[in-house]
This record gives C-alpha cells, structure tokens and sequence, in this order.
C-alpha cells in the first residue's frame, strides 16, 4: 500500500487510520540565494518523510499527507522568489489539517516541519489541536534535522552550526544529491562564503529566538559556503536522516493513544 495520503481511497485511509501515523510536512516556498531552487525546503521535507515512512513500514504503517508549500517567511520578501503565509494564517491551516485527520481516524499525528521560521508555529497549532479543540490525538511537531542532528554531528560530514542553515553547504549538498538541475552551478560559483562575514544570523544565543527587524534583507538571502556543497556529502547526510526520522516514527507510535471518556 502507498504510503501516501493522496494515493489512498477513503476506504483504505479509514481502516489503517487508527493503527498508523500520519504525517504533515510542512515546508515553506522561499528564494534560496541567487543559486537554488524555491522548492528547497518543500523537496527536502518531503522526501524525508516519504522514505522514513517507507523505511519505517516494518514496524508501523505512516501515512504522509500533501506538504503545506508554503510557510512564514515574510522575512525573505526582499530577494523576491518567495510566498508566504502570515502566522496566524499558516498556524491555523496546520491546525484544521490536523483536525480533518483526527476526524478521520488517526490518533497519532506528526508535522514533520522542514523550514525554520515554522518551528514555533507547528508548535502552537498542536497546543491548540489537543488543548483548546480537545481532538483525541498524540501529536508531534518537529524539524527533520533537529531529529537526526546527534547522528549527523556523530557522522562529522560537516560542521554541525551549518545544519540546516540557509541556502548553504548543507541544503546545497542535499538538492545537488537528489535534483541536481535546481542548482544553478555558475551562481554557486559566484557566491561569498557568509561564513566569514558578520551577519547577525548566526549568533549562538542557546535557548533563545531572536528576531531582528530587516537583518534577512540586509545579508546576502544564503547564511553559509554553498561552494563547500557535493552531492556525494549529501546523499550521506539525507540516509542518516531518513534512518533517524525513521525511528522517530517507530517510537513515536508506540506512545499510548488518548484516553477517551
């Protein structure tokens, strides 16, 4: 059987409902500097979720839903290349997803996120889906990398602070290892290595979510060396995190499900 939300009949979604995991990837449609895709994130998150959940299927079924394309990422409106959702906008599509796939039959929910500036956005809408709708449900929110990060720093493939960063060596390196036509190599090769630079985007601040008003648009729209990217690195890096993420979901399905009075 698909693993896919879309390929399934409503007869076939209603019968594994309660047993498997859905998942929603949430991504975003945003400029990748002067040399990527627009489709960055959404690829990756995508393909995270689909291969984990294949690689998972010993153990329990995952059923991955359409990714939500776009994301909040006004803070990318100066490059071009970008369409964004508001926040309460993006919070409240994931929330009434959420809801259509616990009135469906799942109980167990994961939005599996792939774009930064959702992360404390996934985050609410799960709040709000258990809390204030009080839907019958065991729910996740979660960035692929942050899952599978003690694996990829364990790997030394490259430094840690660069995952996922922005346009940089780490996304580089994934899109060249599965699309490499969305890398535009004469771009690439013209790009600064931000790395050295003072950008005010990658302070270690632990603990802390800092915004800073217009410091996206005063960079350059990338926050590290594309130039360091292979796509040999990256295909590395995308099998641990499908491994990683793949265990993410046996686990997580072994969570009791909601009590029901």
């Amino acid at each position: 059987m698909s693993v896919l939300f879309e390929e399934m009949t409503r007869e076939e979604i209603r019968k594994i409902a309660p047993e498997a995991v859905a998942v929603m990837p949430t991504a975003a449609t945003e400029q990748h500097g002067p040399h990527m895709a627009v489709g960055t994130d959404t690829l990756l998150v995508t393909t995270v979720a689909e291969r984990a959940a294949e690689q998972a299927a010993d153990e329990v079924a995952v059923v991955i839903t359409p990714p939500l394309a776009f994301g909040s990422s006004y803070h990318h409106y100066p490059f071009g290349g970008t369409l964004s959702l508001t926040s309460a906008t993006f919070a409240n599509v994931v929330l009434e997803v959420l809801e259509g796939l616990v009135r469906t039959g799942f109980r167990h929910l994961v939005v599996l996120n792939g774009h930064g500036g959702n992360k404390d956005l996934v985050g609410m809408a799960n709040q709000d889906l258990v809390n204030r709708l009080k839907q019958p449900a065991t729910v996740a929110s979660c960035n692929y990398w942050d899952i599978a990060m003690p694996a990829l720093a364990a790997a030394d493939l490259m430094p840690a602070a660069r995952i996922p960063g922005h346009a940089g060596q780490y996304e580089t390196a994934a899109i060249l290892s599965l699309q490499p036509d969305w890398v535009d190599e004469d771009a690439r090769g013209r790009v600064r290595d931000m790395a050295e630079e003072e950008s005010g985007l990658d302070v270690d601040l632990t603990g802390a979510t800092v915004q800073t008003f217009c410091a996206w648009g005063k960079g350059s729209g990338h926050t590290d060396n594309p130039a360091a990217a292979t796509a040999e690195v990256g295909a590395k890096m995308i099998d641990i995190i499908v491994e990683e993420v793949a265990r993410f979901f046996r686990d997580f399905s072994k969570l009791p499900g909601p009590t029901v009075d």
